[in-house]
């Protein structure tokens, strides 16, 4: 259910996709110092633009240094990290471990288990590390699971639980930004869940998986499902329009008005063949 929220490569400076990958490249050492290497197979782009926005807006001291790595092992890769990075790194454990559960529960796919296993160590790490926002995140896990179950038709009941969910991810501290960093985190949460539907409905149909636009009594389940990924981004947008962001923040808004506008036209051309 993640990898929805990233840049357009093509649309970027060099500079700014030097910084972004610099970002990216911090995320996984940093998993991998705070966690495990098997970890840093978790990585994915939400969690860094989660480090971009919070940094973008508390502007934390960053550690800059560039080194080599086992995907990069002939040329130096430069690596940005901050106190940020850190509790990126920790959400990221914790959303991917209940990612693989929720893959093994609807497909019973073995890898996802496999991995689950092994990220079990972690995970505890992480949710004793954050407990509450472990606790939170369980709470919503468990509100999509039953509204599942139930096969409901209300595609705003269970989106708005993930959007809940990555709410609290957003929330780094509690200070005057917290309202708005709930509203970026919810509608980020309700695009990621409305997206990743409409990518799966055919899937879902054939192995009779849920999916809330599968169950709708309406013509055109396609186009409804592509209208809500795209009204949910336009909130978004606005709410990340609110905050007085300057570092970075044309990668932000690379992200925003031009990578996950790519992505939902990738989606697009997918279903087209």
């Amino acid at each position: 259910m993640f990898g929805y929220v990233t840049i357009n490569k093509m649309e970027l400076k060099f500079k700014e996709y030097y910084s972004y990958r610099g970002y990216y490249c911090g995320l996984c050492k940093c998993l991998k110092t705070e966690y495990s290497n098997l970890s840093r197979f978790t990585l994915n782009y939400d969690m860094t633009f989660l480090i971009l926005l919070l940094s973008s807006l508390y502007e934390p001291e960053n550690k800059s240094y560039n080194e080599r790595c086992m995907v990069h092992p002939t040329k130096k890769q430069l690596v940005i990290q901050n106190e940020i990075t850190e509790y990126a790194a920790s959400m990221n454990i914790m959303l991917s471990y209940y990612n693989m559960i929720d893959n093994w529960n609807d497909e019973r796919d073995v890898k996802s288990l496999a991995v689950c296993k092994a990220l079990e160590r972690n995970f505890k790490k992480a949710s004793l590390k954050y407990s509450e926002k472990a606790d939170k995140i369980k709470e919503r896990l468990q509100n999509i699971s039953k509204l599942e179950k139930e096969n409901t038709q209300d595609v705003d009941a269970v989106s708005n639980e993930f959007g809940h969910l990555m709410e609290e991810i957003f929330l780094y501290k509690r200070d005057e930004w917290e309202k708005i960093l709930r509203k970026v985190g919810f509608y980020a949460g309700k695009y990621i869940y409305f997206l990743d539907a409409y990518e799966d409905m055919e899937k879902d149909e054939k192995s009779g998986s849920y999916n809330p636009f599968n169950n709708l009594e309406i013509e055109d389940k396609k186009d409804y499902a592509r209208e809500l990924s795209m009204l949910n981004l336009s909130f978004l947008s606005n709410e990340i329009e609110k905050l007085p962001l300057e570092q970075d923040k044309g990668i932000i808004d690379n992200i925003i008005y031009s990578g996950i506008l790519n992505k939902i036209n990738n989606v697009d051309k997918e279903k087209i063949k």
